[in-house]
């Protein structure tokens, strides 16, 4: 409650007029906030028109966070595609980021310096979102779009359905519904991933993974007591184990335009495109072909009760030496 004299005082200060400071209440606020609603859609991106807008609004409410976001966003709207204006916003722009990064705005904020920033800041402002593949994959989308790449574009939502797809495919199937629906769980992801190559043909890329999933469906037969086709599936599995720790390739092929051309890394860490471009992958688990723990847990833990039917037999004792083999020689390799 300042002292009435000092009102001109503040009001220049603040460069706002004395009926603004007054009139500056929840009913005032609720008003304006309609009107901003109702005006800043109406308003141009081509020119200033929406910043200068949503800037008045942001010295009327600087502890607004929606008006700061506005703000963003009215400026990215504007520079998105121009070098020139991006160099010219970006101080704005960062001024605003910055104080949103403790907000609700922050994952919205990250996207859109991911977006706009120079080459050498993108590392940083991808390594602020969540920790998941898709967050990450999504700002490389939203930044190729913003550049009309298309290129560039197809190639990352070849990655995204990459990641996506090998995410929801791991997913397990609840132990809880029993072997019979796990069964037919498991049976239709090994024929999808088998639609990604030519002629019903698992591509190399794929196979490790995919020998994961037959040696799941396998104890899946086992406990359900279908002991002949189980073993069918497991010797399938082991050999194609076999078979892709002997591959010399250093890129392999996953199933063409579905993704991209992209042909991924041995450790499923990083793709590479038609060009020869690498690129990172995200949120990506259990592909690696130099990762044979994953099976080895699969093979040798008690939760597994389902292999127990044939845990004793000599066939099944020699593949679990051999993966225990390959498993220690990876781990000092």
């Amino acid at each position: 409650y300042p002292d009435l004299e000092l009102l001109p005082s503040i009001a220049n200060y603040f460069g706002v007029t004395v009926d603004h400071l007054l009139s500056n209440d929840t009913s005032s606020k609720e008003k304006d906030y309609q009107i901003f609603i109702e005006t800043v859609g109406t308003l141009s991106d081509e020119t200033t028109e929406t910043i200068d807008f949503v800037k008045e609004y942001c010295r009327k409410y600087p502890e607004e966070d929606y008006y700061a976001y506005s703000l963003v966003v009215a400026i990215t709207n504007h520079v998105i595609g121009d070098e020139e204006k991006t160099k010219q916003y970006m101080p704005l722009l960062l001024k605003h980021t910055q104080r949103l990064l403790e907000t609700r705005y922050r994952n919205a904020v990250i996207q859109i310096m991911a977006t706009v920033c120079e080459e050498q800041e993108l590392d940083k402002w991808l390594d602020m979102t969540p920790y998941s593949g898709f967050s990450r994959r999504y700002c490389l989308i939203c930044r190729a779009e913003a550049r009309a790449n298309g290129n560039t574009l197809f190639v990352q939502q070849g990655l995204e359905m990459l990641e996506t797809l090998a995410v929801q495919l791991d997913r397990r199937c609840p132990d809880s519904l029993g072997a019979e629906k796990k069964t037919r769980f498991q049976k239709d992801i090994l024929k999808t991933v088998r639609s990604f190559g030519k002629n019903d043909e698992v591509p190399d890329g794929w196979k490790l993974f995919y020998a994961y999933k037959e040696l799941v469906l396998a104890a899946c037969l086992f406990g359900s007591g279908k002991i002949e086709e189980g073993w069918r599936y497991f010797d399938a599995a082991i050999a194609k184990c076999r078979y892709v720790l002997s591959m010399q390739e250093e890129w392999l092929e996953i199933g063409g335009a579905l993704f991209s051309n992209l042909k991924v890394s041995k450790d499923w860490n990083y793709a590479i495109d038609v060009e020869g471009n690498r690129h990172k992958l995200f949120g990506i688990v259990r592909l690696s072909f130099y990762d044979m723990e994953h099976i080895l847990y699969l093979l040798e833990h008690p939760r597994w009760a389902w292999f127990d039917a044939v845990r004793g037999t000599s066939k099944y004792q020699a593949a679990l030496a051999w993966v225990k083999t390959v498993a220690e020689q990876n781990r000092h390799s």
